[in-house]
C-alpha cells in the first residue's frame, strides 16, 4: 500500500520519526514534504498536493501531521474523494476507517508521542471498511454532497 505523508513545519519532527517505521512496516512511503524544518512555512502547501494524491489512488491513504491535526484534516478535505479525520487514540483511527472510510488521517505533534502516534497509524493502516449498510448509506450522502447536490 501507498502511504502518502505530509507535514509542515509543526509537524516536520512527528514525520520524520515515523517514516522509518513505516518503510519497515513495508509500506511504500511517499514524503510530499516538507522535506526540511522551515519554520515560516505554510500546511496548506504540503497538504493538499498529497491529500490530491491519496484522492487519485484509492488504494492508498495519507498521514498528515502539523501540530493539532485540525489544519491537515481542514485542508485535506476540500480535496473531492478525501475522508479526512483527526485521530488522536487508536479507538479514534479503527472507528474512522470501520465506520468512515477514512484514507487520511491528521496527527497533532503538540498531543502525540511518537510511540502513540506510530500505534494510531498503525491501527489506521490495518483496519478496513466495515461495509456495513448503515455505513455504505451515509458515505453515498457524502459523496452526493461532493458532487454539490
Amino acid at each position: 500500500m501507498k502511504v502518502y505523508l505530509a507535514a509542515d513545519h509543526g509537524g516536520f519532527n512527528l514525520k520524520e520519526a515515523l517514516k522509518a517505521y513505516l518503510q519497515t512496516q513495508g509500506y511504500e512511503v511517499l514524503d510530499e514534504g516538507a522535506h526540511q524544518l522551515e519554520p515560516t512555512d505554510d500546511y496548506p502547501d504540503f497538504m493538499y498536493p498529497a491529500a490530491q494524491k491519496v484522492a487519485a489512488d484509492l488504494d492508498s491513504r495519507g498521514i498528515f501531521f502539523c501540530r493539532s491535526g485540525a489544519g491537515a484534516a481542514i485542508v485535506a478535505n476540500k480535496v473531492k474523494g478525501v475522508r479526512a479525520v483527526v485521530a488522536r487514540s487508536t479507538e479514534d483511527a479503527t472507528h474512522a476507517r470501520e465506520h468512515n472510510d477514512a484514507n487520511v488521517i491528521a496527527l497533532s505533534s503538540d498531543s502525540l508521542m511518537a510511540e502513540q502516534a506510530r500505534d494510531i497509524i498503525a491501527t489506521f493502516l490495518a483496519t478496513s471498511f466495515s461495509g456495513e449498510d448503515r455505513h455504505l448509506r451515509r458515505l453515498k450522502k457524502i459523496m452526493k454532497i461532493e458532487e454539490g447536490a
